[in-house]
């Protein structure tokens, strides 16, 4: 699975600890921008993930 982040918000600028929280949980949850009571749990193992695609403006934050 190619999990393509932060189409809404640049999570690398400005949420990127937060993001690397929630790999080390191995799950995250999203909820749908149109449905806010559809929620869907997205799992982000290594044997699940195959890539991160980040859309930012600005990766300096980042420090893995």
């Amino acid at each position: 699975m190619i999990v393509s982040v932060s189409r809404r918000t640049d999570i690398p600028a400005f949420f990127s600890e937060w993001f690397i929280d929630k790999i080390k949980q191995g799950y995250l949850y999203v909820i749908n921008p149109f449905n806010r009571k559809q929620v869907s749990k997205i799992v982000l193992t290594p044997d699940t993930v195959d890539c991160f695609v980040f859309w930012t403006k600005d990766g300096k934050p980042v420090d893995v």
